[in-house]
């Protein structure tokens, strides 16, 4: 479920309690289960989850806060008062949560925008990931949103993937040791790299679609029901319309490709009269987007790329996301 930066805070920033668990072992007689406790919605008494009694619990609130450190600290010229919540994904349980900030007005004297040109702008923005079930790590993790139509695609560089044990105190060392500006300005450099890379290459508009599909591991699953179909064919369309989109604006090259793709990452194809195919967060259909940049960038200056035979069967190619560990 995506919310504003409002709505989705006042849904995300609730109380946690921490209580016991019981096992009626005989009827109406109640044990302790032992190194076992409940985490549990103080305002609706909802239960998220059971866990270990050593499980730290960090709030929404907190880690947000852990959030907007890592935000001065990689860019250092903003203005504190300048990061906003903009974007927040959750499931209605609550039971983990993606929250985004992004930096409202220019920076003097500091090229952190990620510009490829006028047309194309991206912003830097910081995502944090929480969780009360015990399934994700919390994670601060660094992406683009262009600043045109506000796509997202989190930054898939081995030094700025950043989780980390319910452990605040860690947390905040690492931080202070892992995070600079620095370091960003490389980062900056490698994806500019990459972005130049993706708009030398040609891509026939025919060959977007099956690459979007199978980078966001959209696939069409076997034996589909035949009042299924026209849904498959309107899903299909609606990404051929979107690549049609940025064919115009960029043409037929790698960029209109990443773009389709961050596009329907961001904004998945929905439609209430229509059985949806994606299934993904959005958080992790971006996280294939920047996953696949860098493979795909490097695989271009492979001798034994064969790119033809990629764009005609992306799902059979050796190159596939996945093959980096998640986060």
């Amino acid at each position: 479920m995506i919310h504003d930066g409002v709505s989705g805070l006042q849904a995300v920033l609730f109380p946690v309690d921490e209580v016991d668990v019981y096992a009626e072992t005989q009827p109406g007689l109640r044990k302790k289960v032992p190194r076992k406790k409940a985490l549990v919605n103080a305002d609706n008494r909802q239960v998220l989850a059971v866990v270990n009694r050593s499980y730290n619990v960090v709030l929404n609130r907190d880690a947000l806060r852990l959030a907007e450190r890592g935000c001065i600290a990689a860019f250092p010229n903003t203005a504190p008062a300048n990061w906003y919540v903009y974007r927040v994904e959750a499931p209605k349980s609550g039971g983990h949560c993606h929250i985004d900030l992004a930096h409202e007005g220019e920076v003097p004297a500091n090229d952190w925008t990620f510009g490829r040109s006028v047309r194309d702008r991206y912003d830097p923005f910081v995502r944090v990931t929480n969780s009360y079930n015990g399934r994700r790590r919390l994670a601060i993790h660094f992406g683009l949103v262009r600043a045109k139509c506000t796509n997202g695609m989190v930054i898939w560089d081995e030094y700025v993937r950043l989780s980390f044990t319910h452990d605040e105190a860690s947390i905040t060392r690492r931080l202070e040791q892992e995070i600079d500006e620095a370091k960003f300005r490389q980062i900056v450099e490698r994806y500019r790299d990459q972005a130049d890379g993706l708009r030398d290459v040609q891509i026939p508009i025919c060959r977007i679609r099956p690459v979007v599909q199978s980078v966001l591991r959209i696939l069409k699953p076997e034996g589909l029901p035949e009042d299924r179909e026209c849904d498959w064919k309107w899903l299909e369309d609606q990404i051929e319309e979107t690549a049609g989109e940025y064919v115009k604006e960029f043409g037929e090259n790698g960029e209109a490709l990443l773009n389709t793709m961050t596009d329907i990452a961001t904004r998945p194809p929905k439609n209430d009269y229509r059985y949806s195919f994606v299934r993904r967060e959005c958080h992790d259909l971006q996280r294939l987007c920047g996953e696949w940049m860098v493979l795909f960038t490097r695989s271009l200056l492979r001798s034994d790329f064969d790119l033809d035979d990629y764009l005609v069967r992306p799902s059979d190619h050796l190159l596939k996301p996945g093959s980096y560990p998640q986060t």
